[in-house]
């Protein structure tokens, strides 16, 4: 009876190693070549430096996506660090070796000189692809919505009801969304001049008109003292990690207006500087931008709160919150100038008037179009 078990066992066994044989010879053999072969035999370490401070916790999503990318590519390493805004904006003059790629928020740098063309792109979200004349290109984004108590309003703020946002900082600029946010509400007619380069803005302030930008606006929100809030993605993440301990107001999101102010992009800009290599690195730079804009990294971004930048991808469902900032998202993008400061300029100077009763938001919207699309 043994033998009859150890020769039915040997039988069985005999077709499984065959086969497990078959199929290792079907397999790929060693990639390592073919890449070095591609990319000029290059490998080594990239250099990438990321702006410090940009409002989404990226950091953790892109050390995932490069983790993955020098999975593929064998022998290629890439260095994330990140630097302050003056480090980034004198990445060429600094006299430190520059570095390969570098992550940054539109208005930092004051042109593309010293980037390469990042060549074709999948997809993006409309107005996002040409939005640096080809010389950067989005990775990901943050979006803007209406925060507010549902047991004190019943949908999104009315011009009768009481709403503020935080100030401007460096990288979004939350006076203007809240702005934003108020297209397509009822409004006075206003009669304004074409914006001339100095926007046409009027220099006298409206006596007596309280404006909604708060320092502490997210504390005013948490505490019942106003019930609307405009909100980026950072707000969003601190209200749901309060709600998850059973604290804080009964809130909700809603996406309303016309457009969406789209500031907070984070963009990867290839370095073009005089290296013997430099044909394989930017070839790999090209490599990695189309890694991260893949639709199964781009799929991965809800993991630090932010926003995909490619066309048709939604990755947060009815998660409360952040489905309001995508739905806002599929809106018109308005997109301030990558490159150079006027675009915040307009930004805060047009957000201002507005606070001041000086123009509606619809005329607002339309000023700053006017502005960026010079």
């Amino acid at each position: 009876m043994r033998r009859a078990i150890s020769v039915a066992c040997v039988l069985l066994v005999v077709p499984l190693v065959l086969l497990l044989l078959h199929i290792r010879a079907s397999l790929p053999g060693d990639t390592g070549p073919l890449i070095r072969e591609k990319y000029d035999g290059w490998s080594g370490v990239l250099r990438l430096w990321v702006c410090d401070g940009w409002e989404a916790n990226a950091m953790g999503w892109l050390n995932r996506a490069i983790s993955g990318f020098e999975k593929e590519h064998e022998g290629v390493y890439i260095q994330a660090r990140k630097v302050d805004a003056e480090a980034l904006r004198a990445f060429t003059s600094s006299g430190v070796e520059p570095p390969d790629m570098i992550l940054f928020p539109p208005g930092l740098l004051d042109g593309p000189e010293a980037l390469a063309a990042v060549g074709e792109l999948p997809a993006l979200r409309p107005g996002l692809a040409g939005c640096a004349d080809g010389y950067a290109a989005p990775v990901l984004m943050g979006g803007y919505a209406w925060v507010y108590d549902r047991q004190t309003l019943d949908g999104p703020p009315g011009e009768e009801d009481t709403a503020v946002c935080a100030p401007s900082t460096a990288y979004a600029s939350p006076p203007a969304a809240y702005m934003l946010l108020s297209t397509g509400k009822r409004e006075a007619e206003v009669e304004l001049e074409a914006p001339g380069l100095d926007l046409g803005l009027p220099a006298s302030a409206e006596a007596g008109k309280a404006s909604p930008v708060n320092e502490d606006a997210y504390g005013a929100f948490t505490r019942g003292e106003v019930p609307a809030l405009a909100a980026a993605q950072a707000e969003v993440r601190r209200l749901t990690a309060l709600a998850e301990t059973g604290r804080g107001p009964d809130w909700t999101a809603a996406a309303t207006g016309e457009a969406m102010l789209a500031d907070q992009l984070l963009l990867l800009g290839i370095v073009d500087w005089p290296r013997e290599d430099i044909a394989g690195r930017q070839a790999l730079c090209r490599e990695f931008l189309l890694h991260l804009l893949d639709a199964e990294t781009q799929a991965t971004l809800d993991t630090c709160g932010a926003l995909p930048v490619i066309e048709g991808l939604s990755v947060y469902g009815g998660e409360n919150g952040y489905a309001a900032l995508e739905a806002a998202a599929s809106l018109p993008l308005l997109i301030p100038p990558v490159f150079g400061e006027e675009g915040r300029e307009a930004l805060a100077a047009v957000s201002e008037a507005f606070f001041r009763g000086e123009l509606g938001a619809a005329e607002g919207l339309a000023r700053l179009r006017a502005a960026f699309s010079r």
